[in-house]
């Protein structure tokens, strides 16, 4: 009985078979990973928002979530940008001030950490396809509306954008906050234009 192996001929076809699959099928999983990480991320802040709302009529005290570069120090403090990127945290305000001081009697209702990946988050606030300020912080009150600053009235159109560090437009995600406070998410393939800037 002969044994017979392979041909080099015949490796090579194998190889560059192998070859050809991976390069098409690396860059769609690389894709799914991605986005797939994304859509955690803006349900992750979806959730808070909806923590922060529910808790703020719960306890029937302001409720302030805010962008934060140490949410998970022994003391968390909102950074006072809009760079959400670093993380966030909740809290009750009872002075109502978007500052988190145990002293005033405020409670840390949770955290979240920086992003992965290079993902930035920022966000705008004004009317639809008109964003032109900034949103370092959003705040509930006992009626699960959102407020401004000065504790007064409530706040225009606020949305967070999350992008991939490539700033892929396919895979961009948006949180939108109305001023009665509900939240949705949107993504520029369902929502075209201005919805998701």
């Amino acid at each position: 009985m002969s044994v017979r192996g392979f041909t080099v001929v015949e490796l090579m076809v194998v190889v560059a078979i192998v070859a050809i699959f991976l390069a098409l099928a690396v860059p769609s999983y690389n894709g799914v990973i991605t986005q797939n990480r994304m859509a955690s991320e803006i349900n992750d802040l979806a959730n808070a928002m909806s923590l922060a709302r529910s808790g703020a009529i719960r306890q029937g005290v302001n409720v302030t979530i805010c962008a934060s570069t140490n949410p998970t120090a022994a003391k968390p403090s909102c950074s006072g940008n809009s760079n959400w990127s670093t993380g966030w945290i909740l809290f009750t305000d009872v002075a109502s001030n978007q500052t988190y001081n145990t002293s005033s009697g405020d409670t840390l209702l949770g955290i979240h950490g920086a992003l992965q990946n290079n993902d930035t988050l920022t966000g705008s606030t004004g009317a639809v396809g008109a964003y032109s300020g900034s949103v370092a912080s959003v705040t509930f009150n006992r009626m699960g509306a959102t407020i401004g600053a000065d504790n007064l009235t409530t706040t225009t159109f606020d949305v967070l954008t999350l992008h991939d560090s490539a700033n892929t437009l396919a895979w961009r995600r948006c949180l939108l906050v109305s001023e009665v406070g509900t939240s949705q998410i949107s993504t520029q393939t369902q929502n075209p234009g201005d919805d998701c800037p």
